[in-house]
């Protein structure tokens, strides 16, 4: 009997835990790109981020980095998978750059904290954060380019 109960036990043990549960994943990914200006002049190495608002899939914001010229593209993180693009729907988005004091721009692939290098931001403090940033947008069910104009006041 006490073996009988063991391997019930055992069984039921195997059967609860055997099912692994797969990460939660998007509904779908579309492309989303665009070019970030301050002033009207292009912001380079500068960090974009999407974050999710409401009915978008929570958790599958994407962000990128601005190259030379402002233009960017957003990437998704899906389990471990570096994806292009984003889940349709709205977010609130922020944008972020650090300069050091020699006026060098920090790179936002940089693996340095910018308090390392005595960096400060160098776009208005009202796009860096998810609660002041002014800046929302819809990504449609197909992407689409959604360009970006900061201004400094």
């Amino acid at each position: 009997m006490i073996r009988f109960v063991a391997m019930l036990a055992l069984g039921m043990c195997l059967i609860g835990c055997s099912g692994a549960t797969e990460a939660p994943k998007p509904k779908s990914i579309v492309p989303v790109t665009g070019t970030v200006t301050l002033d009207g002049k292009p912001l380079d190495f500068a960090r974009v981020t999407f974050v999710p608002l409401g009915g978008t899939d929570q958790g599958f914001g994407g962000s990128g980095s601005t190259d030379s010229v402002g233009k960017y593209e957003l990437r998704s993180l899906i389990g471990n998978e570096a994806v292009v693009g984003a889940p349709p729907g709205e977010y609130k988005v922020t944008v972020n750059r650090m300069v050091k004091p020699d006026g060098t721009v920090v790179s936002p692939d940089s693996q340095e904290p910018p308090m390392m290098s005595a960096a400060k931001p160098s776009v208005p403090v009202k796009y860096m954060t998810t609660s002041l940033t002014p800046l929302k947008m819809t990504v449609s069910s197909s992407g689409g380019t959604y360009n970006l104009d900061l201004k400094t006041n």
